[in-house]
């Protein structure tokens, strides 16, 4: 038994498909089906029940990948100390992000990182909350920026600067609040019942944190475009399209001529972002320092 079955054997567990998990490992299915019956025969045991579809594991197997798992993230974890101790300042952050926060966080903390570490390689893992909750607790990255909750039993949270949340409005849509905002004063989502929203899809979070403060608000809003991206919201609220709720940190890095930012009176629910490490992680000199100037910004 080596480390390579036990990767192909802990990818298979995951995709239930020979021919899935041959693609990704980038081999023939027949060398994977080879490596998996070599296992099981050394094992003495049946790892995979071929005659499903997809395939499942056994009793065995589902014991076998759990603890396969744990013993390539050990390796993993113990390469990478010893890495760190082998090249210096040369190194490998992978951090995993959602694609708004990425667009608006990491190019100046990226830029103060290499400063510090000109030779450190630095790798954005873009992904929505819930492939990044899946990715932190299985240690893919060395530290991941999501919102909380989570499991802290299983997860270290260091808590960033909470997410404001503004409605951003085309000027030329201002008359249609009834009644219109008094300056510096929040906005009444309740005002909004003649306003065209942009808003994401349903299983985006904002989306769904939208819908709660409608409601809570009394709000039945007014549905003209769903977009996926909150960038592509931002930009269709730019062009006139239609009012948006949207992160305060996240549109005023920009410039934004013809549009206001309103303060909401609703903003009981807010977004937390945390810094999130898996529990006994090994965590570089690099991390550290990350960690650090995130906390700093």
């Amino acid at each position: 038994m080596n480390t390579r079955q036990l990767q192909y054997a802990v990818l298979l567990s995951r995709v239930r498909s020979f021919s899935q998990a041959a693609e990704s490992l980038g081999i023939s299915q027949p060398a994977l089906s080879k490596q998996i019956i070599a296992l099981e025969e050394e094992l003495g045991v049946k790892l995979f029940d071929r005659s499903t579809a997809p395939l499942t594991l056994t009793a065995a197997g589902e014991h076998f990948a759990s603890r396969a798992e744990q013993l390539l993230y050990g390796e993993d974890q113990l390469l990478r100390a010893m890495e760190q101790y082998r090249t210096g300042d040369w190194g490998r952050l992978v951090i995993g992000v959602s694609p708004f926060r990425s667009l608006y966080m990491m190019p100046p903390f990226i830029r103060q990182l290499r400063e510090h570490f000109p030779h450190l390689q630095v790798v954005l893992s873009e992904a929505n909350s819930a492939q990044l909750h899946k990715g932190v607790t299985e240690g893919s990255y060395d530290f991941a920026i999501m919102n909380l909750p989570v499991d802290e039993s299983v997860l270290n949270v260091i808590p960033l600067e909470p997410d404001e949340l503004v409605l951003a409005v085309p000027e030329s849509m201002l008359k249609l609040l009834t009644p219109p905002p008094a300056d510096g004063m929040p906005v009444d989502l309740a005002s909004c019942r003649s306003l065209p929203f942009v808003v994401l899809s349903q299983q985006q979070e904002l989306r769904q944190q939208f819908s709660r403060l409608s409601a809570q608000a009394g709000l039945e809003p007014d549905i003209q475009v769903e977009v996926v991206g909150i960038a592509t919201a931002w930009e269709m609220v730019r062009a006139g399209v239609g009012a948006a709720v949207l992160p305060r940190q996240f549109v005023q890095k920009d410039d934004h001529p013809g549009v206001q930012l309103l303060p909401l009176l609703q903003q009981a629910i807010t977004r937390q972002p945390a810094i999130v490490t898996r529990r006994g992680q090994y965590v570089s000199r690099f991390t550290e320092y990350a960690i650090r100037l995130l906390q700093a910004t």
